[in-house]
């Protein structure tokens, strides 16, 4: 009798998980979608913000002279944009993605963590539509593959770790207070400047080294960086320290996201 109870809640059990993965599939369809449903241009909407935002830096570093350390600029400003704007996208959407689900929390009892998954998995999206564009981009300036690419995971694991880290913990607060919804795309503009996408690691390190070092992106964005455009190992020590603070962030920022989620559908 107990045998079969118990095989019994673990067959509830699977189907459970399987109905939430399914969920989950469903609604990044359904957004991507609907992210570019009636557009001229489709899914190359998900490259044109990339793109043009290296243009933008290209033209800006070459104004101020910044140093590309005897790369072509624009593949070694491309190779830094691509990761920042997964990040900076993931950060901002996910409270929106929340938000843009409140009947769903409230007419259905599914875990909330699928909402902020959503949102990194439908921008996951946009990523590796941009990684595409950057890979021919390399090899159009002649920047071979080597083996340092094989790098590339863990920094793409690590840059998920710093999204969820971050985003979880401002989506817990936004739900109540919208002050953050209105502040954070500014505060991501500060946090970009702070960030060596336009300029090299080393110009950061020389003038502020204490954000070189505890600015939980430089060793991701610095490592992207060295491995396509330079064929040399991410710094150890950077990516490290990044992996830390991305680490210490998400045990504060998950289990208050599970804490006061429980009550989003009262807000919503």
């Amino acid at each position: 009798m107990k045998t079969w109870s118990h095989t019994a809640t673990e067959q509830r059990r699977s189907q459970r998980w399987l109905n939430h993965w399914n969920l989950l599939i469903a609604l990044v369809s359904r957004d991507i979608r609907a992210r570019y449903r009636r557009t001229l241009l489709g899914p190359l909407w998900a490259i044109i913000p990339a793109i043009l935002a290296t243009l933008i830096y290209s033209f800006l570093g070459d104004v101020v002279g910044v140093d590309s350390e005897g790369a072509p600029r624009l593949v070694f400003v491309f190779a830094a944009t691509v990761p920042w704007t997964y990040l900076q996208s993931s950060i901002v959407r996910i409270p929106h993605g929340v938000l843009a689900n409140g009947n769903l929390l409230r007419k259905m009892s599914i875990p909330r963590l699928i909402f902020p998954l959503v949102v990194l998995l439908t921008t996951f999206f946009d990523f590796c539509m941009n990684s595409i564009v950057l890979i021919i981009t390399l090899q159009l300036f002649g920047i071979p593959v080597t083996l340092k690419w094989l790098w590339l995971p863990i920094l793409i694991i690590q840059l998920n770790l710093l999204a969820i880290a971050v985003g979880f913990g401002i989506c817990a607060f936004s739900v109540y207070r919208r002050d953050m919804l209105h502040g954070i795309q500014h505060l991501m503009q500060v946090w970009l400047f702070l960030t060596p996408v336009i300029y090299s690691s080393s110009d950061l390190k020389d003038r502020l080294s204490i954000v070189h070092t505890l600015n939980p992106v430089v060793g991701i964005i610095d490592g992207f960086r060295k491995v396509l455009v330079f064929g040399e190992a991410p710094d150890l020590g950077l990516l490290g320290m990044s992996l830390l603070i991305s680490l210490l962030i998400m045990i504060i920022s998950v289990p208050l996201y599970q804490m006061m989620s429980q009550y989003f559908a009262d807000v919503l």
